[in-house]
């Protein structure tokens, strides 16, 4: 091999070896500038505290989406707002009207108790002076607190409105009937009381919980309760004893009944009729375990007899075959349910 040779080996050995580091500078380069990249775009999530409350608070959580800000409504509420009735009315079927109302009488049919999922409302508005009323806002029939119609338009109405319940008792589903008249005893009282059922079986049951609300605050809700305790100590039914509980959003939001609802999925399926509350009562505790909206109303039957007559009606279906397999479903759990039928709200 003759020198020329050589050198042009040794000359093309070097520039490869040179091309080589260039290729690997490069690549060493892109590298850390991507790593860099990657680097800058992590983001580091903020611890989430959560509120630590008393050994004594129960908590009661709920997969619902939180209500926005001003969900409570802006109904008028006056100072002398009267006793209002739950009257049941052509599209969109229902509506808060006061007793003088002209039209509105015995022989209206008048909704007095809602089941919405594991909240039960008695909707008999008292004369007492209260802090509440029953309204209709937006589209829904709701509970509104006087105290917190300046904090609807509040940035911070959430935090302004109240968030805490107190639980007064647990009383046995079969015990229903009792639970409904705790619940009108407290509201002709002047508090908002309402009943909450328990999602699981305890001990084999489910349980209705009597509870008042709406607290902003421990505080309060723990001074009212101490009030609830000294006013009914001596009887039966209360105890001294009482729970403050953080309700889940579906509760705290104060629905009665979403009227959006029956105008999207307007069939119902409807009993025959009761002339016992009572009846009526027994029969509804029952069907609420296997529903999620259900509700008792009443109407006088005729003027000369004075004696009223109930209905237990079950909602909402989007088509009559829907509201079918409810009921195919309903009677082969409950047979003495033979007689459910579906009806249409509009009709």
């Amino acid at each position: 091999m003759t020198k020329k040779r050589i050198k042009r080996l040794l000359l093309l050995w070097l520039a490869t070896l040179i091309m080589g580091g260039i290729v690997g500078m490069l690549l060493y380069v892109q590298m850390a500038v991507h790593q860099e990249n990657v680097v800058a775009s992590l983001e580091v999530e903020s611890p989430q505290v959560k509120e630590e409350l008393p050994a004594d608070t129960e908590i009661v959580e709920e997969e619902v989406v939180e209500p926005e800000p001003g969900a409570v409504g802006t109904a008028d509420i006056s100072e002398d707002t009267e006793y209002s009735h739950l009257v049941e009315t052509e599209s969109p079927f229902w509506n808060v009207y006061p007793v003088s109302s002209p039209g509105v009488s015995a022989e209206n049919w008048h909704t007095i108790l809602v089941q919405n999922r594991l909240k039960i409302d008695y909707t008999i508005t008292p004369l007492a002076q209260r802090d509440w009323h029953l309204v209709r806002s937006n589209k829904a029939i709701r509970v509104q607190f006087r105290s917190e119609l300046l904090a609807v338009k509040d940035i911070l109405a959430r935090k302004k409105r109240g968030k805490y319940s107190i639980q007064l008792i647990s009383i046995e589903y079969a015990r229903f009937p009792l639970a409904v008249s705790l619940l009108s005893r407290l509201l002709n009282d002047g508090y908002y009381a309402y009943l909450h059922r328990t999602d699981a079986k305890f001990e084999g049951k489910y349980w209705y919980r009597v509870r008042v609300g709406f607290f902003k605050n421990l505080e309060d809700a723990r001074t009212i309760g101490k009030k609830i305790s000294e006013k009914y100590q001596g009887e039966d039914y209360f105890s001294t004893k009482f729970w403050p509980v953080q309700p889940g959003p579906q509760e705290l939001s104060r629905p009665v009944i979403d009227l959006r609802q029956p105008l999207n999925k307007p069939w119902v399926i409807q009993l025959p009729l009761y002339s016992s509350q009572a009846d009526a009562l027994k029969d509804m505790v029952q069907l609420n375990i296997e529903t999620d909206f259900s509700y008792i109303s009443q109407k006088l039957k005729s003027a000369s007899s004075g004696k009223l007559e109930f209905r237990i009606r079950i909602g909402f279906y989007e088509t009559k075959k829907e509201a079918g397999r409810m009921i195919y479903r309903l009677k082969k759990k409950f047979p003495q349910f033979k007689r459910m039928k579906s009806f249409h709200l509009q009709e």
